[in-house]
């Protein structure tokens, strides 16, 4: 009986000294989760940019961890082909950013003078630690559209000074890409009074730095006469599908279609001999009519003298 007293009373005392040791182990437990910090958002002013301005990219990092905050962050704005250019060196250190907290960065930037229109992709690289000075990174991909300017010349857009009713006339414009940026759906249509064009003129895409050609067929009304007045709508959008258009005015004079009796007379008129022909011909008849009666003449006066004899 005693030693089982005496056992009893071991274990208790060991049990005394142990649970107070596993509770001080739990309380220094390190916390080994990964504090996952993303990207949460961005927007571009304007949507877009393009060699002639800066703007301004606004983006908001979040540390989705609902326990860690982070700290010592370093964060950077690169673009591979150099076409998007950050402000300054494209980097930021921040200090800390709590638990399901966020930051927001605002870089301004510009694309330079050479950058291809269209969509660019921006890395956006995190550097922190949490509070046992364990390192982390995260990276994400931002997109960004570079417009570049949109020009168009043209040429050849133009009527001639006068045409014929019932005839046809061509107009072969030539158009120019003097902008940066592709032009596409370029199209020409027609509103002349008097002329009929038979529909829209599609020239397509035009290149930067190109030019493309095209020929419309206008008949010419035979109802109408005199001046006439219109106007030659040229249309066209970039790359991201915005529409553009401008107006040239044209003009020309219907002059009335000509017969057949008066091209002849016209063609006549024309010929400097024609008189010359008149001419020979009357005097050939003049000489005709005095000659016959005058041969008769002759043949009578001869017959009354061989008769005297």
């Amino acid at each position: 009986m005693k030693k089982f007293v005496a056992f009893i009373t071991v274990f208790m005392l060991c049990f005394s000294f142990t649970v107070p040791a596993f509770a001080e182990e739990s309380e220094t437990t390190v916390d080994g989760s990964l504090p996952r910090v993303m990207l949460s958002s961005y927007s571009i002013e304007g949507d877009s940019i393009s060699p002639d301005k800066e703007k301004e990219i606004e983006i908001v990092i979040k540390n989705y961890s609902s326990k860690k905050a982070i700290y010592n962050i370093k964060l950077s704005l690169t673009e591979d082909s150099g076409d998007i250019r950050p402000k300054g060196t494209g980097t930021k250190y921040v200090s800390k950013i709590g638990a399901s907290s966020t930051y927001t960065w605002k870089v301004p930037v510009v694309a330079s003078k050479t950058a291809k229109t269209g969509e660019h992709k921006l890395a956006l690289n995190v550097e922190y630690e949490d509070k046992y000075y364990s390192s982390y990174s995260a990276s994400d991909i931002i997109y960004v559209n570079v417009k570049q300017s949109v020009s168009l010349d043209y040429d050849s857009i133009q009527l001639p000074v006068k045409v014929t009713q019932g005839n046809t006339e061509t107009v072969s414009p030539n158009l120019m890409n003097t902008g940066k940026s592709t032009i596409r759906n370029c199209k020409l249509s027609f509103d002349i009074d008097g002329l009929e064009s038979g529909g829209v003129l599609f020239i397509g895409e035009i290149p930067a730095g190109s030019s493309a050609a095209g020929s419309a067929n206008l008949r010419v009304s035979s109802e109408k006469l005199g001046e006439v007045k219109g106007t030659v709508t040229i249309s066209y959008e970039d790359e991201f599908g915005k529409a553009y258009s401008e107006k040239v005015d044209v003009s020309t004079a219907i002059e009335e279609k000509k017969e057949v009796a008066e091209e002849k007379r016209e063609d006549e008129q024309n010929n400097p001999l024609w008189w010359l022909f008149l001419i020979a011909g009357i005097a050939a008849g003049g000489a005709l009519g005095f000659g016959i009666p005058a041969i008769i003449r002759s043949n009578k006066q001869r017959k009354e003298d061989e008769r005297r004899l």
